[in-house]
């Protein structure tokens, strides 16, 4: 494969299942990135979350089978089976447990997170419980392309 066709590639670790049916997928990186560490997976060096390690660890605890795998846009490759097997949690600059790690949660859902928690403040400030407010922005996640909570706070208001 040429260089320039390698750089038009979106590389991914890839989880499936038994039959192969997609579970996941992580990300790596052919170039540095800030938060990411530099492995070799299957003689090639990428750039890789730390956390990404772990979740693949974490899936083949679940008999799921890891791959890196690209895509040129017209389907899947397989470039490597089982391309983190012979790397530890430690290598990643990982030094807790794998349960710990997973139940702490990725980092870089973390800002997403805490909008979300900020937006359940302000819904229940409007009255509701937060099984309520669950229920409602469940309801209406599709309904519009306005903010959520704009139509929920909007909504009270005209009540």
């Amino acid at each position: 494969m040429s260089s320039s066709a390698f750089a038009a590639t979106d590389v991914f670790l890839i989880s499936r299942g038994l039959d192969q049916e997609f579970i996941g997928s992580h990300e790596v990186q052919k170039m540095p990135r800030e938060g990411y560490v530099e492995l070799r997976l299957c003689g090639t060096s990428y750039w890789v979350r730390p956390y990404s390690i772990a979740w693949t660890k974490w899936e083949e605890r679940f008999g799921h089978n890891i791959r890196l795998e690209l895509n040129q846009g017209y389907g899947w490759v397989v470039m490597c089976n089982k391309p983190t097997t012979q790397i530890s949690l430690q290598d990643v600059g990982i030094y807790t447990t794998l349960d710990e790690t997973m139940k702490q949660g990725d980092p870089d859902k973390e800002t997403a997170t805490r909008f979300q928690a900020i937006r359940r403040t302000f819904i229940m400030r409007n009255g509701l419980t937060p099984e309520e407010a669950e229920a409602e922005i469940a309801r209406r996640k599709y309904e519009s392309r306005e903010s959520l909570l704009n139509q929920l706070l909007n909504e009270r208001e005209d009540q």
